[in-house]
């Protein structure tokens, strides 16, 4: 297979402070590359990253997930990590070294 057709792998952690709005962030990538059918919100409690209970109801990220992402020739595995001061070695945890 040429070298032009070789899928390219990026991992992209998202960090900043709580209400950012990384997770709004997240969802949109999510949507916009096919990867969902409809854009979840985290104030209405169904965002796509936001899985556990306590997070839909809170309306924060508690707890770093992942997804993968297609955008043309490259993969993308996205990191969303809470901003919560209180969950900081949540976001550190899944940050390599």
């Amino acid at each position: 297979m040429g070298e032009q057709f070789k899928k390219k792998h990026i991992s992209a952690g998202l960090l900043a402070h709580v209400d950012a709005g990384k997770t709004t962030l997240s969802e949109a990538m999510l949507y916009e590359s096919g990867a969902k059918r409809s854009l979840g919100r985290v104030d209405h409690g169904d965002a796509f990253l936001d899985t556990h209970a306590l997070e839909r109801a809170r309306g924060i990220t508690i707890f770093s997930k992942q997804a993968i992402l297609e955008a043309e020739n490259r993969s993308i595995t996205l990191v969303d990590t809470p901003g919560h001061v209180d969950f900081g070695p949540e976001a550190e945890r899944v940050m390599p070294i």
